[in-house]
Parts: structure tokens; C-alpha cells; sequence
């Protein structure tokens, strides 16, 4: 299973999280799998179903008045929780201000790799690889992971 980490920024769920969600739902073709999204916060339950349509199978919802206000350690302790009760084989979010916050620090609870700032995703022989920039966007890399879960924060707007 994908799993996307839905950001919601005033009440509204950012773009770049529905362009993530439609690249994991790509994949998830790809890869014969399902994906599905988690939303992290409080009073979310309206906003699960404008996430549907966007390709999720499922909208885990995340709630508690503690988490009203973004904090990458609330955050990352609740999402810790969700991933080790699901056991998602993907992580995608978006590289936005909070993605590249909060998944750094879910992977070291994880105790695994991160990939970021990925500018694509490929399937290949039933696995996912990214693309990544490198030398200051001068030259690309192709990434292939060896532990799981495996996980990406994802370029917006390409």
C-alpha cells in the first residue's frame, strides 16, 4: 500500500498534496496496489471526501485537538502510530515547508532512508525508484530502495 500525507494549511488541503496523491495513485497502477491518504489534525472529517476523488482508496483521518496547530514532533508522533499499525510499503509527500519538516524526522522514527525532493517516481520489476536532482539540479539521479518502508517527499508543480 501508498500511503500520501495529506497537508492542510487554513482549513484547506494544499495542492500539492492532491498532485502527490495523483502520483501515488499512478504507482499504485503500476505496482498492483492500493493507495491511500492520512490527514493529520483537527475537524478534518469534511475534508476527507474532497480527497477521494483525487485517488485515494481509503482517507485515514488523524484527529485531536492537539493537533490543531501544526508540530513536526505531534505530528510525526501520530503519523508514527498510523504507519506502524498499517504497515504502508510507501510514503510519498509533498516537498512543501511542512513535508520537508515532518518526513525527515518520521524516518529516523522509522529508522529508514528518505528520498527527497524527488522530481519524478518510476515502477520498475514491481518496485519504486525516484528521480531526484543532484548538483544543484545540474544532473539527475535514479534511487532504488533496499528497506521499507519506503519513503519520498515529492517536488510540487513538475
Amino acid at each position: 500500500m501508498i500511503l500520501i500525507f495529506i497537508e492542510v494549511r487554513e482549513g484547506k488541503v494544499k495542492k500539492s498534496s492532491l498532485e502527490a496523491l495523483s502520483e501515488g495513485k499512478r504507482r499504485a497502477a503500476d505496482l498492483n496496489t492500493e493507495v491511500n491518504a492520512v490527514l493529520v489534525g483537527h475537524n478534518l472529517e469534511s475534508l476527507a471526501s474532497e480527497v477521494l476523488p483525487y485517488g485515494g482508496s481509503k482517507v485515514y483521518v488523524v484527529e485531536n485537538s492537539l493537533l490543531s496547530h501544526y508540530s513536526a514532533a505531534g505530528f510525526s508522533q501520530a503519523l508514527f502510530s498510523l504507519v506502524e499499525d498499517i504497515k504502508p510499503e510507501i510514503i510519498l509527500f509533498s516537498a512543501s515547508s511542512m513535508g520537508k519538516d515532518l518526513a525527515p524526522r518520521l524516518a529516523a522514527k522509522l529508522g529508514v532512508g528518505l528520498a527527497s525532493d524527488c522530481t519524478r517516481t518510476i515502477a520498475k520489476d514491481g518496485k519504486l525508484e525516484v528521480v531526484r536532482p543532484i548538483f544543484a539540479g545540474k544532473a539527475f539521479v535514479t534511487l532504488s530502495f533496499k528497506s521499507s518502508p519506503i519513503m519520498a517527499t515529492l517536488r510540487p508543480n513538475v
